[in-house]
C-alpha cells in the first residue's frame, strides 16, 4: 500500500486546520529510538485571537529510558521554537508536544509563511517522519479591503436566454471599506474572476482588471471566460475598459453607496463587450454588426449572494465520461466542470455543476483510495435504496437523463493515484487522475437504461482531470 496523505482538522481558538498524514504502524527496534512526528505537515490560519503558538506532537516507541532530542527549526523568520531544545523524555514518557510561536506583527496580510521542524534522521522510526513542514497563512490582503454589500444580476440582451444557472446570473457586489466609490463583482459570469471598478463624480466607470491582447484587433481588453453557452459553446467575454463607454445608470442610489437601490429599482453598471465562441469567433447578429454590445449588472437587492465555495480554491478542470452515452454529450457545460479543493482539508473536493445539473458533487478520498460522496441522497423508486439523484441536460433519444449515483465507497475510487502535485486529484506522468463511481441512467419513457440482455443498469462514470490551475 502506498503511503498517502489524509487530513485531520483541529480547532485551537484561532481557526486551525491541520493537514496530517495517516500515522503508520511504528516499527519498533531496540537499537532504534523510534521517534516520529505524529504528522509530516500542517496548515494554520491566523485569527485576531491572542494565539501565538503552534503545536506539533513528537512521539517515541521505546520508552524504557530517558531521552534528549535536539530540534532544529528552519524557515521564515517570524517563527520561534517556544519549547526548549533538546526536548527531554522521562522514562515511560511516550509523547511530547512541541510549541512553535510566531510574531504576527512581522507578517503581511494575505501572505503565507513556512517552517520546517526536524530532528536527527538517525533517531527516526523507519516508518515515521523526522521532519514536519508547517504553513501559516495570514488572512486579508487585497480581499480584506472589501466587504459583501449587495447582489447584482447579469444581463446581456443577445445571450441572456442562454443563462440558466444561478451562479451565472447572480454575483455578490462588494464595496471597499476605504473608498465608497470602489467596487468588486465577485465571480463575474461564473468565471471565478472578480471585476474591480471605481465610479467617478460624472458617473463614469473605471475598470481596473489586467487586460489581455485581443487577437481580433490587437487591442487590450479584459478577458472573461464564462460558463455561459451559446449554441453549445462557452462564451468568452472581452470587456472594453475605456471609461468613455462605461457608466452607471440610475445614479446615484438613495443609500450610502452609488451602486444602490433607487425609488425605481436598482442601479445598473454597464460596459461594452465582445462575445466570442470557439467556432464562431466574435458573435455578430446583423449584417452591419461590429460585435460590440452593452452588458449590464443590475443591483437587485442589498443582501449579498451567499458564497457556497468560501472554503474552496479552484484546482482545475475535469471532464465527464460515460462510455454508453458520451456520444450524446454535445454541450461543453456538460462535458467540463470546475474542480475545487478545500483550503483546509486537501482530500476534500467539489465538482461544480456536475453534468450541467446545477448540483455540486462533494467527496473526500480516504487512505485506501476510496471515494466518499457526501451529497444528500434520495429514495430511488427502482429498488427503494438511497442514491444521489442528478437531473442532467444530457439527452438520450430525445429525453434528458437522470443519473442515480451509488454513494457506497466500496465501489467508488480514484485512478492514477496519487497525482504528481500537491493534491490527490492532480496530473500524473500518464495524464490526469480519474474519479469514478457507479450510476444508473434513467429517462422518462425507458426508466433505467439497459444496453445488454443481462444488464442490471449499473455502469461506471468518470471525471478525468484535464487541466490544473494551481
Amino acid at each position: 500500500m502506498k503511503k498517502i496523505l489524509s487530513t485531520i482538522s483541529v480547532l485551537m481558538l484561532a481557526l486551525f486546520a491541520f493537514n496530517a498524514c495517516e500515522q503508520p504502524t511504528f516499527i519498533y527496534e531496540p537499537e532504534n529510538e523510534c521517534l516520529t512526528f505524529s504528522a509530516n505537515s500542517g496548515n494554520w490560519l491566523h485569527s485576531d485571537d491572542p494565539v501565538v503558538e503552534i503545536s506539533v506532537e513528537l512521539t517515541r516507541g521505546v520508552v524504557t529510558t530517558d531521552l534528549s532530542v535536539p530540534l532544529t527549526l528552519a524557515g521564515d523568520n517570524i517563527f520561534s521554537l517556544t519549547t526548549a531544545s533538546p526536548v527531554h523524555f522521562a522514562s515511560g514518557e511516550a509523547t511530547k508536544v512541541i510549541q512553535i510561536g510566531y510574531d504576527a506583527t512581522q507578517a503581511v496580510a494575505g501572505e503565507s509563511y513556512t517552517f520546517t521542524l526536524s530532528f536527527d534522521a538517525a533517531k527516526a522510526s523507519p516508518s515515521g517522519w523526522n521532519e514536519f513542514k508547517g504553513t501559516l497563512t495570514m488572512p486579508g490582503g487585497n480581499t480584506s479591503e472589501y466587504e459583501d454589500y449587495a447582489t447584482v444580476e447579469f444581463y446581456q440582451g443577445k445571450v441572456n436566454s442562454c443563462v440558466r444557472l444561478e451562479q451565472e446570473l447572480h454575483s455578490t457586489l462588494q464595496v471597499s471599506k476605504l473608498d465608497p466609490n470602489k467596487y468588486r463583482i465577485k465571480n463575474a459570469m461564473n468565471s471565478y474572476i472578480d471585476l474591480d471598478f471605481t465610479i467617478d463624480s460624472d458617473g463614469k466607470v473605471y475598470l481596473s482588471n489586467e487586460t489581455t491582447l485581443c487577437p481580433f484587433d490587437n487591442e487590450q481588453y479584459i478577458k472573461i471566460p464564462s460558463s455561459i453557452e451559446y449554441e453549445g459553446e462557452t462564451i468568452t467575454f472581452w470587456i472594453d475598459p475605456n471609461p468613455k463607454y462605461n457608466k452607471i445608470d440610475a445614479y446615484p442610489g438613495t443609500g450610502a453607496h452609488l451602486m444602490d437601490m433607487t425609488s425605481e429599482g436598482g442601479t445598473s453598471i454597464t460596459w461594452y463587450v465582445w462575445m466570442e465562441t470557439k467556432s464562431k469567433g466574435i458573435l455578430t447578429f446583423s449584417p452591419d454588426d461590429d460585435g460590440w454590445w452593452r452588458m449590464y449588472y443590475d443591483v437587485v437587492n442589498t443582501s449579498p449572494k451567499p458564497d457556497p465555495d468560501l472554503d474552496f480554491d479552484r484546482l482545475g478542470k475535469v471532464e465527464f465520461y460515460q462510455g454508453k452515452i458520451n456520444s450524446c454529450v454535445t454541450s461543453e457545460a456538460v462535458l467540463h466542470s470546475l474542480l475545487l479543493v478545500n483550503k483546509y482539508e486537501p482530500n476534500t473536493y467539489r465538482i461544480k455543476n456536475a453534468m450541467n445539473s446545477g448540483i455540486d458533487l462533494d467527496f473526500t478520498i480516504d487512505v485506501e483510495e476510496k471515494v466518499h460522496l457526501s451529497n444528500a441522497t434520495t429514495l430511488c423508486p427502482f429498488d427503494n435504496e438511497q442514491y444521489i439523484k442528478i437531473p442532467s441536460t444530457v439527452l438520450y433519444e430525445g429525453e434528458p437523463i437522470t443519473f442515480w449515483i451509488d454513494p457506497n465507497p466500496k465501489y467508488n475510487k480514484i485512478d492514477a493515484y496519487p497525482g504528481t502535485g500537491a493534491h490527490l486529484m492532480d496530473m500524473t506522468s500518464e495524464g490526469g487522475t480519474s474519479i469514478t463511481w457507479y450510476v444508473w441512467m434513467e429517462t422518462a419513457s425507458k426508466g433505467i437504461l439497459l444496453f445488454t440482455p443481462d444488464d442490471d443498469g449499473w455502469w461506471r462514470m468518470y471525471y478525468d482531470v484535464t487541466e490544473v490551475y494551481l
